[in-house]
């Protein structure tokens, strides 16, 4: 174990280095200045010594590039921009690869405490996508509650004679975001020459909402066999909030059996993490003994079908 902490110390630091050299290579200079010319503007040149900080955003692309692909990385864009984070993709697998390998190595050379490393390893492996995932429902929640009041916004708009864009524009202005920025994007595609229906379509795909789905399949239908729009963005709006309400019932009520759950899943391994860290020698016997880890397995699979079975339960589709 401690000769494969040695190889992944090296492998970390071998990455800085070469990552460094060509971040202060005059190639990485040249590019920039070829992409600021492609894309029309002209940036002042890259100072020779560069502050920590600067240098620290620089080289985290640079360090993720040698290990994420290219699909990968355009996943993890469109998650962070749901989520409403304001990283590149590149920046987070950096920041990732840091937590999940630097991170338990220097807890390792500090403290000496083996399974100290690993939890924080473990930890690393899942607590990024799950900061991005919960900041991607909290953004898309708080997009829904404000979804009503902006069809309500556009209908009026609407019926002082505003046209669709303007009316939008009006939402933009009125309302805070996630939805401002997400209409003003949409805003931003038409203005460059994209249709309203594939400006409309890009945003049901940048948000992923089932509320804004429906909004936008109205939307479109009404532009292609006309109709009252103002009337029909007011129909869908009370569609929305009574869903609205009855999610938040149904949330109230089920509250305490995924309460239940979480419980159930992470208290057993919190107790043995804890365990592992104070006291490294009061389950070794468990640890070493086949006995010991059969009863342990036995009790993993038992707790994940457990959660699995609450989740099903307390889970209602809408």
């Amino acid at each position: 174990m401690e000769l494969l902490l040695y190889v992944l110390v090296a492998i970390t630091f071998s990455t800085v280095f070469y990552a460094l050299t060509n971040t202060i290579s005059g190639r990485s200079s040249y590019q920039d200045r070829l992409k600021s010319l492609a894309g029309g503007h002209m940036e002042e040149p890259r100072s020779k010594q560069l502050p920590f900080g600067k240098l620290l955003l620089v080289l985290l692309p640079k360090m993720s590039r040698l290990f994420a692909s290219r699909s990968f990385l355009n996943r993890t864009q469109a998650q962070l921009i749901r989520s409403g984070i304001p990283l590149r993709a590149e920046e987070y697998v950096a920041m990732c690869i840091g937590i999940i390998i630097v991170l338990p190595i220097l807890l390792k050379v500090l403290t000496g405490n083996l399974w100290l490393a690993i939890i924080a390893a473990i930890f690393g492996a899942f607590f990024p996508s799950l900061y991005v995932n919960h900041h991607k429902e909290a953004r898309l929640q708080a997009l829904n509650q404000q979804l009503g009041d902006a069809l309500i916004i556009m209908a009026n708009a609407l019926r002082a004679g505003f046209g669709f864009q303007q009316a939008m524009d009006t939402v933009r202005r009125e309302l805070p975001p996630p939805i401002a920025v997400e209409f003003a994007w949409t805003l931003r595609e038409m203005s460059l020459g994209f249709s309203t229906e594939a400006a409309l379509m890009n945003l049901s795909e940048r948000v992923q909402s089932e509320d804004l789905d429906m909004v936008i399949t109205g939307i479109i239908i009404q532009r292609q066999v006309g109709g009252n729009l103002a009337q029909i963005l007011e129909n869908i709006a009370g569609t929305i909030r009574e869903r609205a309400r009855i999610k938040k019932e149904v949330k109230v009520l089920t509250a305490q059996g995924k309460l239940s759950g979480i419980l159930i899943g992470l208290l057993p391994l919190l107790l043995i993490a804890a365990m592992l860290v104070l006291n490294p020698g009061y389950l070794n016997n468990m640890l070493h003994d086949p006995r010991g880890l059969t009863i342990l397995g036995v009790a993993g699979v038992m707790e994940v079908f457990g959660f699995i079975i609450i989740r099903r339960i307390t889970n209602i589709d809408f």
